[in-house]
């Protein structure tokens, strides 16, 4: 009854064949388990040992990850609202990242308006003020010199590159005049280049690209195009793609390019009589509100106070008009400055 069950032989094709009995509800709970199954379990299925130094624990739950902070979070919306600054940063061969970079320049935005407030706030009590209205001054002041310092700061790497940018454009329709005027005397194009990459500039900079690149094994074309996709200057952009589209379809190199010097120099005397005009309604506010209100201003201010006792001109607040005079002068100074032709820089 309780012994083992005789085998059943079954007759196949002339063979016996001996059929295993069906195990038991016992033999499977004391069944060993196939060696060649077992091996094939993968390390990572097995069951960790806790004398191995793993912690079995820290394999079921994972670690949760740390949240950014405000600080970290900040300083991301920063450098996020400033669009292209990553790309320009690497232009401009400054190392470190993004966040690193905008980090910087809000600690260093942030130390200035801390000094300004300072001052602003001893200033404020010296001229007399009341104390709390010298402190909310001198908060508003700083915060205002924190920010345009911020932005100032953070936009430092665009405007260095426009300024590279101004520099190549003030400089190279001469050096497209002496490229013109070397070609038709029968030089070939890398050797013009090579005689305009020193001598004009910020110019020359970037025909100098061209000539490394070839000198390096780039094949002329390759290496002007390559030199115009980082290049910054419309005008230079434009004058060596004609020199790539004439070189890749055979065409007349001189023709094209004295095609484009024309436009340009069409292009900038027009400029130059939009700045003239803007220059004339420029110089009219000047006089009116940097010149004439002030100096009425203050005359008719003080006249009026003898007769009518709305308030007392102090010397202190002349101090102030004074300071706001030159406010203005600034202002102004930056107007005039700001809209001047990039090329007459």
């Amino acid at each position: 009854m309780f012994g083992k069950k005789k085998p059943k032989i079954v007759n196949v094709n002339g063979k016996d064949i001996e059929l295993q009995p069906k195990p038991g509800i016992g033999s499977k709970l004391f069944q060993q388990p196939d060696r060649s199954q077992s091996e094939r379990i993968m390390p990572s299925q097995q069951t960790p040992q806790y004398g191995s130094g793993i912690n079995p624990m820290s394999q079921s739950k994972a670690q949760p990850q740390r949240k950014p902070g405000r600080w970290h979070l900040f300083v991301e919306g920063i450098g996020a609202k400033h669009k292209g600054l990553e790309q320009t940063l690497k232009d401009q061969g400054i190392k470190g990242t993004l966040y690193s970079f905008v980090e910087r320049m809000i600690i260093a935005a942030m130390a200035i308006g801390i000094v300004l407030g300072i001052t602003f706030f001893v200033l404020f009590l010296h001229l007399g003020m009341l104390f709390p209205v010298a402190a909310v001054l001198a908060l508003l002041l700083g915060f205002v010199v924190f920010y345009m310092g911020m932005n100032m700061f953070l936009n430092f790497p665009k405007h260095k590159t426009k300024k590279n940018a101004k520099g190549v454009e003030k400089d190279i329709l001469f050096a497209a005049r002496d490229m013109i005027i070397a070609l038709r005397s029968g030089m070939p194009l890398f050797n013009t280049l090579v005689s305009i990459s020193s001598g004009y500039g910020d110019a020359s900079r970037e025909f100098q690209k061209v000539v490394e690149r070839v000198q390096l094994g780039m094949p002329l074309e390759e290496a002007i195009d390559q030199t115009i996709a980082e290049s910054k200057s419309d005008s230079f952009k434009r004058i060596m793609l004609q020199a790539s589209v004439s070189i890749k379809s055979g065409g007349d190199v001189v023709s094209a390019i004295q095609s484009v010097i024309d436009q340009l120099s069409e292009e900038r005397v027009i400029e130059l009589r939009r700045y003239g005009q803007r220059l004339n309604a420029i110089a009219m506010f000047y006089m009116l509100f940097g010149v004439i209100l002030p100096s009425m201003g203050i005359a008719v201010v003080t006249i009026l106070t003898t007769f009518i006792a709305l308030f007392t001109v102090t010397p202190q607040l002349l101090e102030a008009g004074l300071i706001a005079i030159g406010f203005l002068q600034i202002v102004f100074l930056q107007m005039i400055r700001g809209s001047r032709p990039s090329f007459s820089t």
